[in-house]
């Protein structure tokens, strides 16, 4: 039954992994970048934060893929240095069940990811990390943009809520395995993350009255013509 969470777990990094790459590359210098405090907090997120971020993940869930992995193989057909140097690091870290509580958050955080990406193919090549104005830019209305005006930082305030709650919580593998007490600095590695990310998120939400404002500017009418349909900026029918 272990056997099954495997899966869930490289969805939930492959959510995460697709959430936070830029799906295109970062703007010229012939197109405009607002530069403001909190854009800077952004881009050093984009330049330094989300590498760091997706490996660290990925790191963690290799590592409890190959913590479920070790008690369900036969450890004496592999080379003799994993035998003796990685496996029995392996069985000393406890492998947790599938819960509700975790079903529960790997949807979250795949659903984040989705979301993200869905968000990335309707604008296409006019999606950015870094605020600013591409050459030929036009206001997209259409999939995600027909419910909330910015879902996007809807899909990365929920993604980052499931992490939280898919890794926080008392029963998750990250807390009630031992792990964190038999990697020196893991503790710190992973509450840095989570600061990290959720500076990130605070900012991206801290952007949308200034990216309101630019968008207004640019196509003014056609701007709030839609923003009469789509009345709702994260979260349809609340805010």
């Amino acid at each position: 039954m272990t056997l099954l969470k495997i899966p869930l777990i490289l969805s939930s990094a492959l959510g995460v992994h697709v959430s936070l790459t830029p799906p295109n590359a970062p703007p010229s210098k012939t197109e405009v970048v607002y530069d403001t405090f909190n854009e800077w907090v952004i881009t050093q997120h984009v330049n330094y934060g989300l590498l760091a971020f997706k490996t660290v993940y990925w790191a963690l869930s290799f590592t409890e893929i190959a913590v479920i992995a070790s008690r369900a193989v036969d450890t004496n057909r592999l080379p003799s240095v994993i035998q003796h140097a990685v496996v029995p690091f392996l069985r000393k870290i406890e492998v947790t069940p599938i819960t509700s509580p975790f079903l529960f958050a790997t949807a979250v955080v795949i659903a984040g990811g989705f979301l993200r990406r869905w968000c990335f193919r309707t604008l296409g090549r006019f999606f950015t990390f870094e605020l600013s104005v591409r050459k030929g830019h036009q206001l997209v209305k259409t999939g995600p943009y027909a419910i909330v005006r910015h879902p996007a930082y809807t899909a990365a305030t929920l993604q980052y809520a499931g992490i939280l709650f898919l890794h926080g919580q008392q029963a998750s593998w990250l807390r009630d395995s031992g792990i964190l007490d038999r990697v020196p600095g893991l503790r710190f590695i992973v509450l840095a993350c989570a600061v990290e990310r959720a500076i990130t998120v605070i900012s991206l939400l801290r952007r949308i009255n200034q990216e309101e404002e630019i968008v207004k500017s640019l196509f003014g009418d056609e701007w709030k013509s839609w923003a009469k349909v789509v009345r709702y900026r994260l979260i349809p029918g609340i805010y």
